[in-house]
């Protein structure tokens, strides 16, 4: 007897268009996600309000119940479920709302199949309540004089699983710790900048973002929330002096 495929998640995609529902239910079942769909908001309250799921896929824009409402309602109930925005016509303050909720993890569409199977994949995988929380960094050895002869690794799956649950004090004590260990980690310094704006610290967001392109400005992130920035607050995000991804 062949064996079955052991699905990794379950995930609910909230979107008013079929052909958007149909995409990517056929990209993440090809992977062994449990999709169900709601075609819109009210759908996906009713939905959630009867059972779980691991993550949401959650357009904003949709007739009626819109997706920021969905978010707003499902927080309000003490819902943490994991939502990812996947959108084309976020505005810029939908985007900073949605990060206060919880909402760190953005896809627009449109978006390839690999992208989006890697983002739910990470996504479910952090919120696994499989054993411990993760750590973000090692328990110091007995011996902890160290010789780095390349950049250092480090895990931010705790600070992004306290960042979608709101835990905003911890997120920053573990971000710390990671940027101690690695100061110049484009990830680390782009989830400080989110957590400060969402936090309204803008300016401390800013240099957050402007760190993380001077260390690597090809990193999608960091250069997507600087143009999503630079755009709130009406700065030329093509000016190399504002943000360094200018001209990239």
């Amino acid at each position: 007897m062949a064996d079955v495929a052991v699905p990794c998640g379950s995930v609910l995609v909230v979107d008013d268009e079929p052909n958007i529902r149909f995409t990517f239910r056929t990209a993440l079942e090809s992977a062994g996600f449990r999709v169900d769909e709601a075609p819109s908001g009210a759908a996906a309250l009713e939905r959630l309000g009867r059972t779980s799921c691991d993550v949401v896929l959650l357009d904003l824009r949709m007739p009626g119940v819109g997706g920021m409402e969905v978010l707003q309602r499902i927080r309000d109930e003490g819902n943490d479920v994991p939502v990812v925005i996947v959108t084309a016509h976020g505005t810029i303050p939908d985007a900073v709302a949605a990060m206060k909720l919880g909402a760190i993890d953005f896809l627009s569409k449109p978006i390839t199949p690999d992208a989006l199977r890697r983002v739910v994949s990470e996504v479910v995988e952090r919120h696994a309540p499989v054993g411990p929380e993760p750590r973000s960094l090692p328990e110091p050895s007995a011996h902890p004089t160290v010789v780095t002869v390349w950049p250092p690794l480090i895990d931010l799956t705790a600070a992004k699983f306290a960042l979608n649950r709101r835990e905003l004090d911890r997120a920053a004590l573990l971000l710390d710790e990671a940027l101690n260990v690695d100061p110049g980690s484009a990830e680390a310094l782009t989830l400080k900048g989110v957590l400060l704006e969402g936090r309204g610290q803008d300016h401390a967001a800013y240099q957050a973002y402007k760190k993380a392109l001077t260390s690597d400005p090809n990193y999608a992130p960091a250069r997507d929330n600087m143009e999503r920035y630079c755009e709130r607050f009406g700065l030329d995000a093509a000016n190399p002096r504002i943000n360094p991804a200018a001209g990239t």
